[in-house]
């Protein structure tokens, strides 16, 4: 798989008004995929405009309220968009270091399931070792050990763990890691996968045929931060270039972080 085949989701099209009008008048739609979008970069003013393919003309982002979320860039509405998009039903919503893609994917799971009551449940689901391996050399009881894993989506809840251990009592949020979903079937459930550019070929496969009836799934995670794979043949990137066009699948993938500047000092440091 060359760079060029790196399917990102979308394309940045900058220039002036008039430049930008020609490109618009000039492009072949056929040559686009279903949910992919278009970023506009206007230099006569500055201004910053996405759209996204819906397989015959490029349409309005939807997004949810400011109030519950608001993006901090282009590539982050363009995420939201697609969370938010139920047609949709495997969302792929990667990044490098702090570019918010676990934030986004707990919070619009918890916006369907809490706010708009779209779906009944959460499993969040995240690979112990990125090699399917046990968990047993952690301390602790099997709820211990997997709690260990799921705590950068506990972050994304306001009340921390107090309000997981609600959510979990209520029925609303479970945890479970791969190798325990066989035979499983989730239905009205939101499979949130976290870090999931350490999922071998069949862990994904595993994990996404668990998806029932008004089931989707999210899937977030960076190929440059894998344990096993760090290559462009990673299965997160295959099963993008795999899916793109469908009009059940979305995919962006975000380069800016947005966590803090000292952040990024670090995610730039050592780069190849």
């Amino acid at each position: 798989m060359s760079a060029d085949a790196f399917y990102k989701g979308y394309r940045v099209l900058k220039g002036t008004s008039a430049e930008i009008n020609q490109a618009m008048e000039d492009m072949n739609l056929g040559d686009w995929n279903t949910n992919e979008y278009l970023l506009i970069q206007n230099s006569d003013d500055g201004s910053e405009r996405e759209m996204r393919f819906d397989g015959r003309q490029f349409v309005a982002l939807k997004l949810p309220p400011s109030k519950y979320i608001k993006a901090k860039n282009a590539l982050q509405r363009c995420a939201l968009d697609i969370l938010m998009n139920p047609e949709i039903t495997v969302a792929a919503i990667l990044g490098g270091y702090g570019t918010g893609k676990t934030r986004l994917a707990m919070s619009m799971a918890l916006y369907h399931v809490r706010e708009k009551g779209n779906q009944a449940a959460i499993l969040g689901v995240r690979e112990p070792t990125g090699e399917g391996q046990d968990i047993g050399y952690l301390p602790g009881s099997a709820e211990d050990k997997t709690n260990y894993f799921f705590a950068p989506l506990t972050q994304q809840l306001d009340g921390g763990e107090f309000e997981l251990e609600g959510l979990k009592q209520r029925g609303v949020i479970d945890t479970m890691i791969p190798r325990f979903m066989k035979g499983m079937t989730y239905n009205e459930t939101i499979i949130v996968c976290d870090e999931a550019e350490d999922f071998s070929k069949s862990v994904l496969r595993l994990v996404g045929t668990r998806v029932g009836r008004n089931g989707r799934i999210f899937l977030a995670g960076d190929y440059k931060q894998s344990l096993t794979d760090r290559s462009l043949n990673n299965p997160l990137l295959m099963m993008c270039n795999a899916f793109k066009g469908d009009p059940r699948f979305g995919c962006i993938y975000m380069e800016e972080d947005v966590r803090s500047d000292t952040s990024k000092m670090f995610a730039d440091l050592f780069q190849d």
